[in-house]
């Protein structure tokens, strides 16, 4: 999907610039999802597990080519300059398959410095809405337990809970955490 690029105004009075992503932004969206996965254990991957040499920078050209080439699915960042500080991805949850073709699953993440700006209102907002756009009826997520703002956020956006999976995320220190899947009517 491509985005014209639009200019958000967060919190903090600054103005930034989101729009969609393609294969052109593998190396900085990687750079993104290496800092957000090393910052916080609420991501599904570690820092170290973010693969940014040749092979991995390939691997995620190709994949962000096919997701800029979908209608129905899409990659929305927020750039302060050049850097991605934030990103909403919207996927189809079975897209090939009628049965499921009304739902998809969103994801986000937020560089550490620039969380409590409300760029999480605002990529989920434009998810929300690209969604519908796009002909979807459901949105789900997941999010863990102990991630209380992105439940919040969640939450106050209309998401509901609907299971728990215990012990879903192991941390390399041995402590379990449940994950939580919501899903919104749109």
């Amino acid at each position: 999907m491509y985005m014209e690029p639009e200019k958000i105004i967060c919190k903090n009075g600054k103005e930034y610039k989101m729009t969609s992503i393609g294969p052109n932004n593998a190396v900085e969206y990687l750079d993104l999802m290496y800092q957000v996965s090393s910052d916080t254990h609420f991501m599904t991957r570690y820092g170290d597990e973010v693969k940014r040499d040749e092979a991995g920078v390939e691997a995620e050209k190709a994949r962000l080519k096919r997701l800029a080439d979908d209608e129905r699915q899409a990659m929305i960042s927020v750039f302060d300059g050049d850097k991605i500080i934030g990103n909403v991805a919207v996927y189809s949850s079975g897209a090939i398959h009628r049965k499921m073709a009304h739902r998809c699953s969103m994801g986000i993440g937020i560089r550490k410095e620039y969380r409590g700006l409300g760029l999480g209102n605002i990529l989920v907002n434009r998810a929300i809405e690209f969604a519908k756009e796009s002909g979807y009826e459901l949105m789900e997520l997941g999010v863990l337990s102990d991630n209380e703002p992105a439940r919040s956020l969640y939450e106050k956006m209309g998401f509901t809970e609907w299971g728990r999976l215990p012990d879903a995320f192991r941390l390399d220190c041995g402590k379990s955490i449940d994950e939580i899947t919501m899903y919104k009517k749109l």
